[in-house]
Parts: C-alpha cells; sequence; structure tokens
C-alpha cells in the first residue's frame, strides 16, 4: 500500500499496481526457459478500469510513492475492499489475453524450431548412416512434450499494489 501526493489528481484517486508471472513447469532436459521464460506482466489499472500501464513508467511512478504503515493499510483496505476486487477482476481480463498471445507466440517459436531441427536431422540421416532412428524418435517426442508443456503453462498475481491520493 502506498499514497501518492499528486496535485493533479482528485482526492481519492485509486490504482492498483498488479504484476503476474507466467511460466510453464517442464522437467529440465525439455529447456521450456529458451522459448517460455519467466515473464512477468505489469497492469496499472485505475478505479474506472482503464489500463494505465504503457502511459506510467514504473520507476518514475515508484518514485513518487510514499509506504503506507501496516495499521493504516489495513483500514484502507477494508475499506476499499469491493473496489479493488472490481478492479483485479478486470486486470484479471486484460492480462489474460497478453498471457495466452505470449504462450501462443511461444508455442510457434518452439514449433518452429524443433520442426526444423527434426527436418534438418532427417536430412543429415539420408547421407549419413550414423544417424540413428532413435534419434529423430526421441527428438519428435520432445518436440511433442515441449508443446504439451507449454499449453499448460498458467500464471500467477505475484505482487499487488495499491496506490492512494490522500487527502491535501
Amino acid at each position: 500500500m502506498s499514497i501518492l501526493k499528486n496535485k493533479a489528481l482528485p482526492v481519492g484517486t485509486l490504482f492498483v499496481d498488479l504484476v503476474y508471472v507466467v511460466e510453464a513447469q517442464a522437467p529440465k532436459y525439455l529447456q521450456l526457459t529458451c522459448f517460455l521464460p519467466s515473464t512477468p506482466i505489469r497492469r496499472l489499472v485505475d478505479r474506472k478500469g482503464n489500463n494505465l500501464t504503457t502511459q506510467v513508467e514504473f520507476d518514475s511512478f515508484n518514485r513518487q510513492l510514499i509506504a503506507v504503515n501496516r495499521h493504516t493499510t489495513s483500514k484502507l483496505v477494508n475499506t476499499l475492499q469491493q473496489d479493488v476486487y472490481a478492479i483485479f477482476q478486470q486486470a484479471e481480463g486484460l492480462v489474460a489475453e497478453q498471457v495466452r498471445t505470449l504462450i501462443e507466440h511461444a508455442k510457434q517459436e518452439a514449433d518452429d524450431k524443433l520442426i526444423s531441427e527434426l527436418v534438418r536431422l532427417e536430412a543429415l540421416k539420408a547421407v549419413n548412416p550414423n544417424i540413428r532412428e532413435d534419434e529423430i524418435e526421441a527428438l519428435a517426442c520432445n518436440h511433442h512434450q515441449v508443446l504439451a508443456n507449454l499449453n499448460d503453462a498458467s500464471w500467477r498475481l505475484d505482487a499487488i499494489r495499491l496506490v492512494v491520493v490522500p487527502h491535501k
């Protein structure tokens, strides 16, 4: 919980600053982080549900904030609970779209790279008898597992900060 002393904003203005993390879980040998590393997604949403993330840079915003003690935080959270929940629901929808796009991009990149590897290995096998069929099958299996695990990628809320413009 933080307060923002900014005379350009009306008293009681509320922002919810959220950080989500997109990640895929799989055995290390699949190297999913090559295609989808743990990726933070930040959303700054106001009381009306407007996404202000691209308009308000994190570092400059963060420098303007003043931390609030635990007692005051507890009171403010209780007072703002319904508003925060509504904002949170809107932010979830915004993030869900971006996560789907991010995962689809990772799946496409993995598919392209692994198919290319399969084609290369099969072409190499045609001229090199030392390439075994089980190597090609292992790569095909790896390809399938990578795509399946990327398909199961998920996202979670990692951090939330409430920002309020106080009385003057």
